[in-house]
């Protein structure tokens, strides 16, 4: 094994001093175990380094996929959101053009309902849909005008198309006979009242619907709503 070196052996010489290779010999396992002391904790630190950038690469590789999921949610939430809007939409307009299909309130069943209904000396002047009101206009004639009104009221309550609860006078007036023309002959038209009524219509079910389609004639209303329940657009 080479000797340490002394670099100042000759100046202790000098001064009288004893060697300082005996002690450095002492020393030497001291420093080999200091250096391998010193080597364990470098390499303790470099592989906890390690550890952590691995774990800082995984946390990194892991939040970007995270965020790509989540933006791949968000999209397809907007996407079912989008889709549920049109067909709400869709579904919307199909009920729409069905209610236009199947509906009693301008069809001739409707006509021929006020027909059955209509007291005799009662003309109807004009039947108006109005929303979910329907508007008659009309005259009586006398005598028992009045009574005749009363008549047809009734009657429109029992009809299975208005609600009967809802069925109401809107407005009386008397028409007076109109004077007869000089130098002319024949009978005088009688006086007259004037009337309004209004009635909400009644919200039928497709099967109760049908029976009364049948029972007015109207055989073409009753053959579109079999359809419509065929093909599941109404229940």
């Amino acid at each position: 094994m080479t000797a340490p070196l002394d670099l100042l052996r000759e100046r202790r010489k000098e001064l009288g001093q004893e060697s300082m290779i005996p002690a450095l010999l002492d020393r030497r396992p001291l420093l080999l175990r200091g250096a391998l002391i010193g080597a364990v904790v470098l390499g303790a630190s470099v592989a906890c380094t390690a550890l952590v950038f691995l774990r800082y690469q995984y946390i990194r590789i892991q939040t970007a996929q995270l965020t790509r999921f989540e933006a791949e949610s968000t999209q397809l939430q907007a996407d079912m959101a989008a889709s549920r809007a049109k067909l709400d939409q869709l579904t919307a307009t199909n009920r729409s053009l069905t209610e236009g299909l199947t509906t009693l309130r301008t069809s001739s069943a409707l006509l021929a309902e006020l027909q059955l209904r209509t007291p005799e000396g009662v003309q109807l002047k004009s039947a108006e849909a109005e929303g979910e009101t329907l508007v008659l206009k009309g005259q009586a004639l006398d005598p028992l005008a009045f009574a005749r009104i009363n008549a047809l009221q009734l009657e429109l309550a029992r009809s299975p198309l208005l609600k009967s609860q809802g069925v109401t006078l809107v407005k009386l007036e008397r028409v007076p006979a109109a004077a007869p023309v000089p130098g002319q002959t024949g009978q005088v038209a009688p006086a007259a009242v004037s009337f309004e009524l209004s009635g909400p219509f009644a919200t039928l079910p497709p099967a109760r619907q049908l029976v009364v389609m049948r029972q007015l004639g109207s055989e073409g209303m009753a053959r579109r709503l079999q359809l419509l329940q065929a093909e599941g657009l109404i229940p």
